[in-house]
């Protein structure tokens, strides 16, 4: 827990993070190419043992505490938390009904729900989902989501396009139950506000 409280901002990549400022007092972490760009960031997680996340790995930002779940034979640099990486068996469960909609995706791309109860497991399907189930181990109870959009449109970092998002409604919907959640786009069932609205309702509530 951190000296803030129980609220926290994950910032990744997507269209509506463009412009985004941390606001003073509230812890932000930063998903994967999210750290190019911010001004500020108190936590970094990716789940992609790609050459772009060993990249922002190899030039580390002072004051940031890192974290990555990957598979266990793949090596991280010292000083960088190591989290388990819980991914689901391939076909485990029948195909859902509706056919390449955010459901089928998240099977297809062997996605795990909820957020796990289990100190140190992430559930894998998305970093920004990743991001979600280190920030619940944390103790943060009240997430903002800004840039996490599930849409095909380019990268804030780079300007590059995702690869398949569309399976993000379903999985943030299913860690209703166990976060106060809130998205700045649209994002399923997530209740969509403005950061102006997140901060007020959160100092109402502190």
């Amino acid at each position: 827990m951190t000296a803030a409280g129980d609220r926290l901002i994950i910032v990744a990549d997507g269209p509506s993070a463009a412009g985004f400022v941390p606001p003073d007092g509230v812890p932000i972490m930063a998903v994967k190419g999210a750290i190019l760009w911010l001004p500020r960031a108190d936590y970094w997680f990716s789940l992609d043992p790609n050459a772009r996340t060993f990249a922002m790995l190899a030039r580390r930002r002072p004051g940031v505490r890192y974290a990555a779940a990957v598979p266990p034979e793949v090596e991280l640099p010292e000083g960088v938390e190591r989290l388990e990486r819980i991914a689901a068996e391939p076909n485990r469960t029948p195909m859902p009904p509706r056919n390449r909609g955010p459901e089928w995706w998240a099977w297809r791309l062997g996605a795990v729900t909820p957020l796990s109860e289990v100190p140190g497991r992430i559930h894998t399907g998305n970093s920004a989902w990743g991001a979600l189930g280190w920030a619940y181990h944390l103790g943060f109870r009240r997430v903002l989501l800004v840039g996490v959009d599930g849409t095909g449109q380019r990268r804030v970092s780079d300007g590059a396009r995702p690869r398949q998002l569309a399976h993000l409604p379903f999985l943030f919907e299913q860690a209703l139950p166990q976060v106060d959640l809130a998205s700045v786009s649209r994002l399923g069932r997530v209740p969509r506000v403005t950061l102006k609205e997140w901060l007020t309702d959160a100092r109402a509530r502190r």
